[in-house]
C-alpha cells in the first residue's frame, strides 16, 4: 500500500523549501561582500530554484492519501513538468527584466539551491534516525 503522507508530513516536506529560503537569503547577504549586483543575482537565482521546488512539492503532495501507484506517478510527472516550466519561465523573466544581472552568479545561486535539494534529505534522515 502506497501512502504519500506520513504522521510528520509538514515537518519533513516543508523542511527543504524552508532550508532553501534560508540559504537564498544567506547567499544574498554573502553577495553584498562583493557588490549589491552580485547579491541580487545570487538571491534571484536561489529564489528561482526555491519557487520551482515549492511548485513540485505542492503538485505532488496536494492529495491527502493516495493508494494508487498510477496517481503517485502522475502527480510526480505533473510536479516535475510544472517545476521545469516555471523554472524556465522565471529565468526568462529575470533575464529580461533585470538587464544588469551577473548571469554567472544567477546560475551559481540556482545551483547552490538545487544542491540543498539533494543534501537536506540526508540530514532529515539522520534526524529521524536519532529520534527513534
Amino acid at each position: 500500500m502506497l501512502v504519500r503522507r506520513t504522521k510528520n508530513y509538514p515537518n519533513t516536506v516543508y523542511w527543504v523549501p524552508l532550508t532553501q529560503l534560508f540559504f537564498s537569503l544567506l547567499l544574498g547577504l554573502a553577495g553584498f561582500l562583493l557588490s549589491p549586483l552580485h547579491a541580487v543575482s545570487l538571491f534571484l537565482g536561489g529564489l528561482i530554484g526555491l519557487l520551482g521546488n515549492a511548485v513540485f512539492i505542492w503538485r505532488f503532495f496536494r492529495r491527502e492519501n493516495s493508494h494508487s501507484p498510477r496517481d503517485l506517478l502522475n502527480d510526480a510527472y505533473q510536479g516535475a513538468f510544472s517545476r521545469l516550466l516555471l523554472t524556465t519561465l522565471l529565468f526568462a523573466i529575470v533575464l529580461n527584466v533585470f538587464e544588469e544581472l551577473n548571469i554567472l552568479f544567477l546560475f551559481v545561486g540556482f545551483i547552490v539551491i538545487q544542491m540543498i535539494n539533494w543534501i537536506s534529505p540526508l540530514f532529515l534522515r539522520r534526524q529521524r534516525l536519532n529520534k527513534s
